[in-house]
């Protein structure tokens, strides 16, 4: 009777262990073959060469380019808001650009404007045919799609652009 208890709970034993890994959470590992032979160290040359190539791969981020044309929106200091097509051609740090824009009952307009990019910011000064100038301040945006910005009119004072409330925003076509 011992013999038959033992042999039924040795049963109960195997079948709980065998149970026991086939149902864990963990999976079983394997052993990973490892090499039996050993690869040869590359040469300095080999070495030297992979690193110039790779060097040689990394490009080096091109500065922002103004040039292009622009759907843009300005406010008026009368509150009311100016759209204008505005063609910007940049040469090194120079930007140059022109732009035309209507006053309904007035007639047609034209502009230009002289600036210089440092970083993704362009400062410079805005000339109107009605005999407006004035300073403006643009930044593009990180994708180069678009800009914001600031104007004033010319005051001679510096910091009423720093102070400028009228906005001059546009988009690239």
């Amino acid at each position: 009777m011992k013999t038959i208890h033992g042999i039924i709970l040795a049963g109960i034993v195997c079948v709980m262990l065998i149970a026991a890994g086939c149902t864990s959470s963990t999976p079983a590992t394997m052993a990973t073959p490892v090499p039996t032979t050993v690869a040869p160290a590359p040469s300095v040359t080999a070495v030297t060469t992979a690193t110039t190539s790779a060097t040689a791969a990394t490009t080096v981020p091109q500065a922002p380019s103004w040039t292009g044309t622009w759907n843009s929106t300005w406010l008026e200091s009368d509150g009311n808001q100016t759209v204008s097509v505005l063609t910007l051609t940049q040469a090194s740090a120079d930007v140059s650009g022109t732009y035309a824009y209507s006053y309904p009952n007035e007639g047609n307009y034209t502009g230009s404007l002289n600036a210089t990019v440092q970083g993704n910011t362009l400062t410079g000064s805005y000339f109107d045919s009605d005999n407006d100038t004035g300073s403006i301040a643009f930044t593009l945006s990180e994708d180069q799609k678009s800009f914001t910005g600031r104007w004033a009119h010319a005051t001679g004072n510096q910091s009423d652009l720093k102070n400028s409330t009228l906005f001059w925003n546009g988009v690239r076509q």
